[in-house]
Order: C-alpha cells, then sequence, then structure tokens
C-alpha cells in the first residue's frame, strides 16, 4: 500500500507518496493522487500523515531543508532513467546544471535529448532537483508545473541558501 500526505504550497498543492520507508512520487498537481495514477494506475493509495511533510513546510518557508537525507525510492523506471534520476538526487544545494552536464553526470554524454526526456519523467520533484537543470541557451526551460513554477522553485532554493548564509555569519560574529 501507497500511503500520501498534502500540503499547500505556494499556489499549489504538493502531495507526497511513501512505499514502506521511502518516498516514491511527489507532485505539485492540483490534484496529486490523479497526477501519481498516471504515472502508476495500479497502485493504490491511501490517505495518511507523514513526516517527511515537514521537510517541505520548512523548504517553502525559506527554512533549510536537506532532501538528500530522505529516504527515497522508484516504483519504475529504466536504468537509464534511473541514472538521470540519480545524477540530479545528487547535485549540490542549489546548484544548477544544464541539460549537458547532466548527461555527463549520468554517464550518457551523448544521449542529452534522451536525459531530458527523464528528467521530464523525475517522480520525485524537488527531491530530484529537476527545476534547477537548464536549457544551455538560457532562461529557466520546460517544467511539468509550468515554467513560472520553476522559477519559484528556483528562487526558494536561492531563499534557503541566503538564510544558511545568514545563519553562519551570525555563527560567526558571535
Amino acid at each position: 500500500m501507497i500511503i500520501y500526505d498534502t500540503m499547500a504550497f505556494l499556489d499549489r498543492q504538493l502531495t507526497i507518496f511513501k512505499q514502506d520507508d521511502a518516498l516514491v512520487f511527489v507532485s505539485l498537481a492540483i490534484d496529486g493522487v490523479k497526477e501519481f495514477h498516471l504515472f502508476y494506475p495500479n497502485e493504490q493509495v491511501m490517505r495518511a500523515t507523514l513526516i517527511e511533510i515537514i521537510d517541505f513546510q520548512c523548504y517553502v518557508t525559506g527554512k533549510e531543508s536537506d532532501f538528500s537525507q530522505l529516504k527515497i525510492n522508484y516504483l519504475r523506471g529504466t536504468p537509464f532513467q534511473r541514472d538521470v534520476w540519480t545524477a540530479m538526487h545528487e547535485m549540490l544545494p542549489n546548484e544548477t546544471l544544464t541539460y549537458g552536464e547532466l548527461a555527463i553526470r549520468a554517464n550518457h554524454p551523448t544521449a542529452i535529448r534522451a536525459v531530458a526526456s527523464a528528467v521530464g519523467k523525475n517522480p520525485l520533484t524537488i527531491i530530484n532537483a529537476c527545476h534547477r537543470i537548464l536549457p544551455k541557451s538560457g532562461g529557466v526551460g520546460q517544467y511539468r508545473y509550468g515554467s513560472e513554477m520553476k522559477q519559484k522553485l528556483r528562487q526558494l532554493d536561492q531563499a534557503m541558501m541566503a538564510s544558511k548564509l545568514t545563519e553562519k555569519s551570525d555563527i560567526i560574529t558571535l
């Protein structure tokens, strides 16, 4: 059984899905359960309270959140897709990459278009930082939830990093 929890997130709703002890899907769709079933039509879901929602509550308010510490799993995905998703998951906080740079990190340097396709099928948005993958030509590029949401997530990342620097500065001046 897969359990899920939801919260208000910016001008949307965020829904997280968990199986056993690992997050398996994150949605920013208006109806996260419906989107989940587009990816995994045969899975049964049940609403529950998930402690991991706290990480997203901190993130949306600009507080430090370390998504790399969350246990994750993939319900499906080709080895190629998993390579791309893992490379996104391992990005440093607030790091951005082009699709070509991500292709190199995922050990598929000549498969830039296929990497872009795998980014679009990322089941763990925000956790696997697909919003920080940018086109080489500039701009924010495409995002499953729209370029405006991608830009808002990038602004949250920047606010979190600024908050982190302020905390370090406060410690140094003590």
